[in-house]
């Protein structure tokens, strides 16, 4: 189809990015509400996250695979994306409403079963929706910004649930300085939230559909386990998504354990209040929107892969520098400043790493145009459910790591803050610096990356030159049948 996709279109598509975005955010929440407020231990909320985690990444490649080769009246990816939306709400406020009186099996339990349902609805959506973006059109740039539209959208549906939060339920006050660390707020925060990614992700749906009849029109390859899997290996052959697949591997580790850290570090490491956290939960957010704008321009003067690399030093940097910083006795103890300080880096991180996810989900659909020239079939499902399998598979270690860290270092459930002792607390930003290091070896892992915008504009020519073929042979064909039924 044509490569310009009207802003309109890119606009409704990254609503559907609320779904994802919005659990991540919540990602932080879910942890330190199970773990301080519920009292599981952070052993066993990481190893629910792990296993949750691990599920999902089952189903991607299955979901991705399925949606290649499925075929209907309403095209190959929105049936799922409809089918997924109410059950992913409704096991999202599942999640944040356990029975009261549960005994620590049982919590843990309900905490597992419950994120396992609400993982594999969003990726029912999240797996087709991504290939969708990457399949409707073929431009190297424009795939970029299709991307950075979606993340946009994304940061600001979680800056909106961010707002909403702690603005209305998770309010300090005199009596409760901490508020997320009471079990109230939490129903009605995960039921405002499941409305946003329910209305967002409907409205995504319904209002991209009018490109279905314009959309890659090849032959059913068919589905079946088999297959998911030998298409997975398929896609490891290439060099490109190799190095890109086990780079971000490496860094979903640190990410899904920072991530799992993060709202333990701000009320304890830090001690910030809600008005604090909130502030930090806006500069991240901003930094992201601010950043996306920019992925375009990065990839023209640095191309995608250097986009990636350095984008991730930045993040990594912003996140733990200040971390170093307080270890040493060089940051402030006076909230007038920590805060600003936390709030420039919170914005530093995020601008850079935003750049990074819009940068890998546009070589999806790079990587898709040489697999098409290579195979002669078009498997952008499979591409990013592949991606997607292995990073949630590493990503549960993350959440693992953080609930066993938590444990190790005395962090213990029902904590207070300001009355944690120093030891806790410098071995806890420890454990949080040192896990920065293994990004290290993802910035080796991604360096034999060579998919650049010269050699995909010459897959692109192959791409349309061996189409032109096929279209005259095709009519050569029916002039010669048509010429003998003549005779």
């Amino acid at each position: 189809m044509a490569n310009r996709i009207s802003v309109r279109w890119k606009m409704w598509h990254g609503a559907g990015q609320a779904g994802q975005s919005v659990q991540w955010f919540a990602l932080g929440f879910i942890f330190l509400f199970y773990n301080q407020v519920l009292g599981l231990s952070g052993t066993l909320t990481g190893i629910g996250v792990s296993i949750a985690v691990v599920f999902d990444a089952v189903s991607d490649p299955i979901v991705g695979s399925w949606s290649d080769a499925f075929r209907s009246r309403w095209g190959r990816r929105h049936p799922f994306l409809f089918a997924s939306i109410l059950p992913m709400g409704l096991f999202f406020v599942a999640l944040f409403s356990p029975p009261s009186g549960l005994d620590e099996f049982t919590l843990f339990l309900w905490f597992t079963v419950f994120n396992i349902l609400s993982k594999t609805a969003l990726t029912i959506f999240g797996v087709p929706y991504l290939a969708l973006g990457a399949e409707v059109s073929g431009d190297y740039v424009e795939r970029t910004g299709i991307a950075s539209y979606r993340s946009i959208i994304g940061e600001g549906s979680s800056l909106l649930v961010a707002a909403i939060g702690w603005n209305f339920f998770f309010v300090s006050t005199k009596s409760n300085p901490n508020p997320q660390l009471t079990e109230e707020p939490y129903f009605l925060f995960a039921l405002a939230s499941a409305l946003v990614m329910i209305i967002l992700m409907l409205a995504s749906s319904w209002r991209t559909m009018d490109v279905i009849p314009k959309l890659p029109n090849l032959p059913p390859t068919g589905f079946s386990f088999k297959k998911v899997y030998t298409d997975l290996f398929e896609a490891l052959h290439g060099l490109s998504f190799r190095s890109l697949f086990l780079g971000n591997l490496v860094c979903t580790i640190y990410w899904g354990t920072s991530g799992a850290m993060a709202l333990h570090l701000k009320t304890f490491f830090w001690e910030l209040d809600s008005f604090g956290i909130q502030w930090w939960h806006y500069a991240g957010v901003m930094g992201g929107i601010c950043g996306i704008p920019f992925t375009p321009w990065f990839n023209r003067v640095l191309d995608k892969k250097w986009t990636v690399i350095l984008g991730v030093v930045v993040c990594v940097v912003a996140a733990t520098l200040p971390v170093a910083l307080a270890l040493i006795g060089l940051m402030p103890d006076d909230k007038n400043l920590l805060v600003p300080l936390l709030v420039f880096f919170a914005f530093l991180g995020t601008f850079g790493i935003r750049p990074v996810g819009v940068t890998i989900a546009s070589m999806m659909g790079d990587m898709a145009d040489e697999h098409e020239l290579r195979h002669g079939t078009r498997q952008e499902g499979v591409y990013f459910a592949a991606f997607n399998f292995a990073e949630k598979c590493t990503g549960s270690l993350g959440p693992l790591f953080a609930g066993i860290a938590i444990d190790i270092v005395g962090l213990t459930p029902n904590s207070v803050p300001g009355e944690v002792t120093t030891e806790v607390l410098s071995n806890f930003g420890m454990v949080y610096i040192v896990i920065a290091i293994a990004v290290l070896f993802a910035i080796w892992v991604f360096w034999p990356y060579d998919l650049d915008k010269t050699r995909h504009s010459e897959i692109v020519r192959q791409l349309a030159n061996r189409k032109k073929t096929n279209l005259t042979d095709n009519r050569t064909i029916n002039q010669v049948t048509r010429t003998e039924n003549d005779d």
